[in-house]
């Protein structure tokens, strides 16, 4: 399961300034006395007919025994150098220039410094002044270094009793180390984003259990509700939802002509039989001014929009781009009908020289949330603990709020295919095999994207 969020459990002091950056650690003598608190993150989805329930600690952003600068699971790689010509890879440069035919070559792997950006990728960046970059050993800020799966599983919490109820029928939750994953992109880098700066690394949380198999996560009627008790956080005692908390329905992809008809419907229902989209939907490479529509009940007037594109190499789909949104009342609303559309960059992403368009297909998939994780998610200038923004209650529901939420994250996704209208080198194809989004220009012979009417 693909979590798509990277929601941390960890309790963070920002300062800034406008004149300098502040070491946070000057400040670390206000919290001398700070004890963790519970973070819940309790996300039933629909889509994927489950739910998933992280419980963390909260921590403080310099706690030393996490973020102590070493790689404690072996997975940072040092520098090395290697041959131009071939593959032959030498711990030194003295062996690398007796060993290679053409240039000898650095490479500084993971070893790139405090800063985590590797200097040879740009002009603009120096080498750390601290002498880090390329020291041979690892340091704070560089790849692989107190990353996520060295974190993750030192601020869960484990031994909970996890109750989710509908009507009448209980799912009772087990932990599970590596319930599920999400996508990331380690170290700092000048370059464009390539497949392989997208890493993928695993996390703990509670999944439903074998007494779940029937149990009914897309009642869209129903009412769900929530409760949670540590025995190592005690002294909240059964931690509950405040209220029931009802799914969010999903978005209803459409085609700019369906616009109209859509705007007329007044059900979810009626949404999905205006729409005559089709499952994919093509676009001429660098066409401007291209959007995905999509259109959803009022009710779910906030969104998450999500891009992933394929790693032809590995077969799955890859996060590269993501961002919220929300319909507004100037463009937006119709009655009770929300229409949105989502500006497309008709773009192959290929970071490299191989001659494979290796991402050309990509998928879009937009999420509604209920009320309670809109009101978590969206109100981020509320303090976490605020009783608007957390629906959870400790001393069995009726006592001070708990960071995190109950909620819901419903979503559907669409393919998208880039076509390169120039590949096609005479007529017939270029009408035939480009799936309507080129056209074939006579007077230059040739295959461009297709000219609006």
């Amino acid at each position: 399961m693909k979590f798509k969020f990277i929601l941390l459990s960890i309790a963070v002091l920002l300062l800034l300034s406008c004149s300098e950056e502040l070491d946070i650690r000057e400040f670390s003598g206000d919290f001398a006395g700070y004890e963790p608190e519970l973070r819940i993150e309790a996300i039933i989805l629909p889509t994927e007919n489950t739910a998933i329930v992280r419980i963390d600690r909260s921590i403080l952003i310099d706690e030393a025994e996490l973020y102590n600068c070493i790689d404690d699971d072996g997975d940072w790689e040092s520098s090395y150098f290697y041959c131009a010509d071939d593959t032959s890879s030498f711990e030194s440069k003295i062996e690398c220039d007796s060993g290679c035919v053409e240039e000898c070559v650095f490479h500084l792997n993971d070893d790139l410094g405090t800063d985590g950006v590797d200097s040879n990728e740009s002009g603009f960046v120096k080498p750390d002044k601290d002498g880090s970059e390329g020291n041979g050993q690892p340091d704070c800020g560089e790849p692989h270094v107190d990353e996520y799966d060295e974190i993750l599983p030192q601020i869960h919490v484990q031994g909970c009793d996890v109750q989710i109820v509908r009507n009448e029928d209980i799912c009772n939750f087990i932990y599970d180390s590596l319930a599920a994953d999400f996508f990331y992109r380690e170290g700092g880098h000048t370059h464009a984003a390539t497949m392989a700066d997208i890493e993928i690394t695993s996390y703990g949380a509670y999944v439903p259990g074998d007494d779940c198999d029937t149990f009914d996560w897309r009642d869209f009627e129903g009412e769900y509700t929530f409760s949670a008790s540590c025995s190592t956080f005690s002294e909240n005692d059964t931690i509950r939802s405040k209220e029931p908390m009802r799914l969010s329905k999903p978005v209803v992809f459409y085609m700019e002509s369906d616009h109209e008809t859509m705007k007329s419907c007044v059900s979810h229902d009626c949404l999905i039989q205006n729409s005559t989209i089709s499952d994919t939907v093509y676009f001429a490479e660098k066409a401007p001014e291209q959007y995905l529509y999509y259109a959803s009940l009022f009710e779910s007037s906030y969104y998450q929009a999500v891009q992933y594109h394929l790693d032809k190499t590995s077969g799955e789909y890859k996060i590269t781009h993501e961002h919220p949104d929300q319909a507004t009342d100037i463009e937006n609303i119709w009655g009770n009908i929300c229409l949105m559309k989502e500006k497309i960059i008709t773009q192959i992403f290929d970071g490299n020289d191989d001659g494979i368009n290796e991402a050309d297909i990509s998928k879009y998939e937009i999420f509604t949330f209920s009320e309670s994780f809109t009101n978590y998610y969206f109100f981020d200038m509320l303090d976490i603990r605020d009783p608007v923004r957390t629906n959870l209650r400790d001393q069995n529901g009726e006592g001070n709020p708990v960071m995190g939420t109950f909620g819901s994250m419903t979503s559907n996704e669409i393919i998208l295919r880039i076509i390169d209208c120039e590949q096609f080198e005479d007529e017939m194809a270029c009408i035939e095999d480009s799936n309507g989004v080129c056209q074939w220009f006579p007077d230059r012979d040739a295959c461009d994207m297709r000219i609006p009417e």
